[in-house]
């Protein structure tokens, strides 16, 4: 695989890189150790736009939920729709014991972080560094919300204002175990009219400029 630069983005410019607002991950934790533990999510979710919140939930138990509990912050790696790229999110989503590292058996290779200790994986196109908010367990489930601190891309899958090139990206999305572990792509777009005539219509594109306007 040939190299490619990795970008730093600007904190105005996370909102935008992280798109569509739901994708497949990979994140990868740290135990107290130091050993890196990587894990694949199907549902990894923008949460907050300003500042950006990121959310995803594991099964409580797992070894990214431990090490979150245990102080970790996390990686969101954003993986493309490529069929080399899907298996190995397959494979880190095995259940390796503890310790193991699943990035050694994806063939994966661990990029340092700009700003937390885990590490980013060179593979992906896009990363998010994430410091945790808060945790909730329920259901046998630990929801996690981080806070992003940095943000990097391959510095072909952005333009000059910060929006994602999206046949570059390639964003995938988990269609589940019904589905016999398939996945779509998600990186396609249209804009799409809003036929409604109502005040409403104005107060929610007024709403959405002063979100979005230039900082």
């Amino acid at each position: 695989m040939a190299s490619i630069a990795k970008l730093d983005q600007p904190a105005k410019y996370w909102d935008r890189l992280f798109a569509p607002s739901s994708c497949l991950a990979m994140i990868t934790t740290v135990d107290a150790q130091g050993r890196v533990n990587a894990a694949s999510y199907g549902t990894c979710t923008r949460v907050h736009h300003e500042p950006v919140y990121i959310a995803f939930t594991a099964n409580v138990g797992a070894d990214n939920a431990n090490n979150i509990l245990a102080g970790s912050d996390f990686v969101v790696n954003l993986p493309r729709f490529e069929s080399a790229s899907l298996e190995k999110v397959r494979i880190v989503g095995l259940p390796f014991a503890p310790g193991v590292s699943e990035l050694e058996k994806a063939g994966l290779t661990a990029l340092p972080a700009k700003l937390v200790k885990p590490p980013r994986i060179a593979e992906c196109p896009r990363h998010f560094e994430c410091t945790v908010e808060w945790t909730k367990e329920w259901a046998g489930r630990l929801m996690i919300v981080g806070k992003v601190v940095a943000a990097s891309v391959d510095a072909d899958c952005v333009d000059a204002d910060g929006y994602v090139i999206w046949d570059k990206v390639k964003s995938a999305h988990y269609c589940g175990a019904p589905y016999g572990g398939q996945f779509v792509a998600a990186y396609d777009k249209m804009a799409a009219a809003v036929p409604y005539d109502g005040p409403e219509v104005e107060t929610f594109l007024a709403r959405e400029r002063a979100m979005f306007k230039e900082h």
